[in-house]
């Protein structure tokens, strides 16, 4: 037989067609390869055919993959064991793969000020909105792959692994299917899983490139381009569906793309000797919680193909030149960096990257501290693509070079979100983030609130310090908000609080997870008479404040934790004798902690404590602690506590003493039950003796659980286990 030499594309990668593959001379014995197609989730059961095939004592002498095929080949070839690999499906969240959320372990404390409230968030550029290249960036799976391939970050000829591997793109620009047996290995991996409108392409050099099964799905003649002359093909593609299952257009979309896939893939199984087809037609592409069932098909399927296998493992091992792996590489419990080079055409970002890395060289570090590192300032929001890291030991083996690339795109975005409450009903957000707008590292974040509650509010953060780091931040706004107005436990009226304010302040990151801000705070307000009638109606009047602000947060999710701590403390000092209506000190402090005491049990506690001293002046009604509801209220929040048992703002006074205690139990699928007792005491008195009389107490069951619209909480609630109850709802991120 011929052997067809193919044309090298970019990066010395094979772009020919299917029909100018042929098949390569016999060999004795012949060498064996393994072509594992994509399909997503389905794509585990690989692991199962690969414990089958070792335990027939096959080891194939090539591997090519597509997509989900890529990632278990691609490991498999640098020597990780299908029971590694068993491990590596079972353990991970793959779901977290799917999303730009930023876990909040990587988040910066300002981010978790400002979390995304965000249900859709679109790219702005040159004056309008886009829709973006893809939902995810895909930084997330890239580090995952960096750290799994990290012993072979210097190994650019795939042929040069412990077994010979190939992964197959689609490039963005021909359509063509593209084999890629060199380069960086897990950069490579990724650009075989971009799957189109869910991963944004992946750039290498100067092309673009998308899931290989797009154009490819089944790499048998990859397989036999590197040398295979018995292909075992382990498939686990999806068929055509009957037209009338097709009920919305992303499934003839996917309908459509599979004619194409089908065509492929019945020549690719002409090039098959061996076809292991899992019964996986019952899984979709995203059944990733589903993979202990996968692998347990795919060992079913080679199963039946055992006897073969044998047979085959037979006439293999007959000689002395079958495949025999080195031993699996051990990543080093740390490595020793003595330089690191940052690209990126931005000198700003690599300066920033550099400080916020703070590492000196020559130092050792583990890949779990420079992987965290790397999580922090991705998601620190100054970067809009991948952050990338090679790991290349120096020529004299005496350390590493650690290779960081950066991209330098401005990031603008707008965004939206939609909530619903029992108290507010429903309400709207748009929101707009904008980079650069003066200096590099500088953001503004403007918010747009609709509903009962309006607010139009702007925050410029300009940067002045890398470590400690150190930001200025301007905040303005308007503001409208209702103030209920209870009396013997009934409400009698509603005054409408109208607000224009003003605050720059200095903010000083002391930890991670803490930090400390100071500066003055200017507003004009306005009481207007909604209903009733009520005595606290007033005149337009300005404030002028003092404050400080210590804010921590340690929690591990934002919506029902689990884990961490939360604090606030804060002060506010009103003095006529600086132009300001009102002369007051006010100072709040508020503590939130969740105690794990099993994976999925944990106990809850909060403690708060505000008191005012007015030095005879009259404190203004929106200055005032309120407490009630379910869920807290996002505007004026260290001024509005829940408290289970009472209406929003039915509590309120001067001062304010609160506890809360309860359990939280996690089910299985992100869904939460919460028990919670909580007693409160708001009035104007000074004095702080424990009276228990003087408390108000009450109880609440919460059932929740986290969707694609945000967190839904339903809490049935009462002051005293007679009665009355009531049930609230709440609907979506909180703003």
């Amino acid at each position: 037989m011929s052997v067809v030499s193919p044309v090298r594309g970019q990066q010395g990668w094979s772009t020919e067609s299917e029909a100018d593959v042929d098949e390569i001379a016999d060999r004795d014995p012949p060498r064996i390869g393994l072509a594992l197609s994509g399909g997503g989730a389905k794509g585990f059961a690989h692991i199962g055919v690969l414990k089958v095939l070792e335990e027939a004592g096959i080891r194939p002498d090539v591997v090519t993959g597509t997509s989900m095929g890529s990632v278990i080949g691609g490991l498999y070839a640098i020597g990780y064991t299908p029971a590694m690999l068993e491990d590596i499906a079972l353990s991970n969240n793959w779901e977290e793969f799917f999303s730009n959320r930023a876990p909040r372990q990587y988040q910066s404390i300002y981010q978790k000020t400002n979390h995304s409230q965000n249900l859709l968030t679109f790219p702005f550029r040159d004056g309008s909105v886009r829709l973006p290249r893809g939902l995810i960036k895909g930084q997330k799976i890239a580090m995952l792959l960096y750290r799994l391939t990290e012993p072979y970050h210097g190994v650019s000829d795939f042929r040069n692994l412990p077994i010979p591997f190939a992964s197959i793109a689609t490039d963005l620009a021909t359509g063509e299917a593209v084999r890629m047996d060199r380069g960086y290995l897990p950069d490579v991996i990724r650009a075989s899983i971009a799957i189109p409108s869910i991963f944004e392409p992946v750039k290498i050099g100067s092309s673009s490139y998308i899931d290989g099964g797009v154009a490819r799905n089944i790499p048998a003649s990859d397989a036999r381009a590197l040398g295979a002359d018995f292909v075992i093909s382990s498939d686990v593609s999806s068929p055509l569906s009957p037209p009338d299952s097709l009920h919305s257009f992303v499934n003839i979309l996917w309908q459509a793309v599979g004619f194409t896939m089908e065509a492929s893939n019945s020549r690719q199984l002409e090039l098959t000797d061996l076809h292991i087809r899992p019964e996986v037609d019952g899984y979709t592409t995203f059944d990733f919680d589903e993979a202990a069932r996968l692998i347990k098909k795919g060992e079913q399927a080679a199963r039946r193909m055992l006897p073969r296998l044998r047979a085959l493992a037979d006439s293999v091992s007959r000689s002395p030149q079958m495949t025999i792996l080195p031993p699996f590489v051990q990543q080093a419990d740390t490595l020793l960096i003595r330089q690191i080079n940052v690209r990126g055409s931005n000198a700003y970002l690599r300066d920033r990257l550099k400080n916020s890395l703070r590492i000196k060289t020559p130092t050792r570090h583990s890949l779990s501290e420079l992987e965290y590192k790397l999580n922090r300032i991705y998601n620190s929001g100054s970067f809009t693509d991948l952050i990338s890291y090679r790991l290349q030991e120096l020529p004299d083996r005496s350390g590493y070079l650690l290779n960081i690339d950066i991209t330098t795109e401005t990031q603008q975005t707008v965004g939206f979100g939609a909530r619903y409450d029992s108290q507010y009903k429903a309400s709207l957000l748009f929101s707009g983030t904008f980079n650069q707008i003066i200096t590099p590292g500088d953001a503004l974040i403007t918010d747009l609130r609709l509903g009962e509650q309006l607010q139009l509010q702007g925050t410029y953060f300009l940067p002045l310090s890398f470590y400690p780091k150190t930001d200025l931040t301007l905040t303005g706004g308007a503001t409208r908000m209702p103030i209920d107005i209870f009396s013997n436990e009934q409400r009698v009226s509603a005054v409408d609080m109208e607000q224009l304010s003003f605050s720059p302040q200095l903010r000083v990151e002391i930890m991670p997870q803490l930090f400390f801000g100071v500066g003055p705070h200017f507003e004009a307000y306005n009481l207007n008479e909604a209903i009733g009638e009520t005595i606290f109606l007033d005149n337009i009047n300005g404030l002028i404040t003092a404050q400080m602000l210590l804010y921590g947060d340690s929690f591990d999710h934002a919506y029902f934790p689990s884990r961490g701590h939360k604090l606030l403390v804060k002060s506010d000092y009103s003095d006529g004798r600086w132009g300001s209506s009102r002369t007051f000190l006010q100072l709040t402090a508020d503590w939130e902690a969740r105690f794990p005491v099993s994976d999925r049990f944990s106990l809850l506690s909060r403690l708060t404590a505000g008191r005012t001293i007015t030095y005879s002046s009259t404190l203004p009604l929106h200055y005032r602690f309120f407490g009630g509801g379910a869920v807290p209220v996002s505007i004026f929040r260290e001024r509005q506590f829940p408290v289970l048992g009472y209406e929003v703002q039915q509590l309120s006074g001067e001062n304010i003493r609160a506890l809360q205690v309860g359990a939280q139990l996690r089910f299985p699928g992100r869904t939460f039950l919460k028990m919670t007792w909580n007693a409160a005491n708001l009035s104007n008195d000074t004095g702080w003796e424990l009276d228990p009389s003087a408390f108000k107490s009450g109880f609440g069951l919460s059932g929740g659980t986290q969707t694609i619209i945000g967190p839904v909480e339903l809490t049935l609630m009462t002051p005293a286990f007679e009665g009355p109850y009531a049930l609230r709802i709440n609907v979506g991120y909180a703003f």
